[in-house]
This record gives C-alpha cells, structure tokens and sequence, in this order.
C-alpha cells in the first residue's frame, strides 16, 4: 500500500507529483472528488508503482485522503487549510523580506516596479483576460520567490513553492466573478512593499506584506 513505502525515498519533485498539480490546474482533476487507484493511473498517466509512491507524498502533503473501499478524494480546500497554508508561508515570507530587504538592488526594484505598471496597464485595456491573468501570476509567483530564494534554504524555498501552490488551487476551487478587480488590488499592494524598499523602510516593507496577505486571505476566503 500506499504508507508502505518511505518518505525518504520519494521527493517533491517527482514526476507523479508534477503531474497531479498540472491535472489540478487543468481542471482534470477537481478538489473533492474521489477516484480509484486504477481511475488515477489513467489520468496521470503512471503505473501503480510510481503512483504509489506519488500517493504517499500527496498524503503527507495533506493533498489527498485515502480510504479504504472507498477510494482516493483530492482535498477540498476548507478554511483551515487555506489558513494553514498562508500562515506558514506569510512566516517564511516575513523572515525573508527582512533579509531580502538589507540587499535588494536597484535594479530589481526597477525591474519589479516596470513589471507591475505594465501588468496594471494590461489588465485595464480590456484585452484578453486570460493572456494577462497567466502573465501576472507568473510575476506574482517571481515576486514573492526571489524574496525567499534572499535565504539561500533549498528547503525553504521548497516549502514554499508548495505553499503558494496550495494557495492557488484554493483561489481557483473558490474564484468568483470579479477576478480582474483582485488582480489589480494585488499589484497595488505589491507596489506598497516596492515602495518600501525602494525607501530602503525594510519594516514598512513587511508591513506591507502583512497587509497584503490579509487582504488575500480576506479575497480567498469572500470569494
């Protein structure tokens, strides 16, 4: 079964765990559904070996439940998980910003600062919303990695990868009409902590992004 295996002998980036996210994100796979070993075989496209392997790993990660005679359900993204998950990773985002904040150059700053504006400048020209929404999340997500990445911790930044994946898939099970609008309050609270640091305010900078956490929780949560 499943626990059988090791945790040791499994990583997060294996190929059934890459494969299970992208199934999520297509919409092949849906929070709270249930499927047979042999169904989720088909859809990932593993045999049940790597795929035990895979099971276990999404266990630990609390992505899965697996019951007996019943099948696999896919976690359905509730308060408390959608909670836990920003807690963790607003810690290991504030612990980093303050040491991202004592190095950051110039450069970046301009760089980030360019990025927004133009994502803000996008997402109101009443262009194709898709297009925008898969540009600005990949600068939402390259934000708030190179903060963490200031740590040097592999492991960190695994973790927190995983964290922001989570968080995503709980966005997408709990998105309503109105998307847009949420996009452009997060570049605006992006903007603050970059307007921080470009005062070298490392403070008002993680004060920032406490503001911006709680408002996205709020945005996850009300959605």
């Amino acid at each position: 079964t499943a626990s059988q295996v090791k945790m040791s002998d499994v990583r997060q980036d294996n190929e059934g765990y890459r494969r299970f996210r992208e199934a999520m994100q297509s919409g092949t796979l849906r929070a709270g559904m249930v499927v047979t070993q042999n169904e989720l075989c088909d859809l990932l496209g593993l045999s049940l070996s790597p795929l035990r392997e895979t099971l276990v790993l999404l266990e630990e990660f609390g992505l899965v439940e697996i019951k007996p005679r019943t099948g696999i359900r896919i976690i359905y993204p509730e308060v408390a998980f959608i909670r836990e998950n920003y807690q963790f990773r607003i810690m290991i985002e504030e612990f980093a910003l303050r040491s991202f904040g004592d190095t950051v150059t110039e450069e970046w700053l301009a760089n980030m600062r360019q990025s927004h504006e133009e994502c803000r400048r996008n997402l109101t020209d009443g262009g194709p919303f898709e297009d925008q929404q898969i540009r600005f999340l990949a600068l939402d997500n390259r934000m708030h990695r190179e903060i963490v990445e200031a740590l040097g911790n592999r492991a960190i930044l695994d973790t927190h990868q995983r964290l922001q994946e989570n968080i995503r898939m709980a966005q997408q099970v709990h998105r309503r009409p109105g998307f847009r609008g949420a996009l452009l309050q997060t570049i605006e609270e992006h903007l603050k902590v970059i307007e921080c640091l470009e005062r070298r305010d490392v403070e008002g900078a993680v004060a920032a992004l406490e503001a911006h956490f709680r408002a996205s929780t709020h945005r996850t949560f009300a959605a």
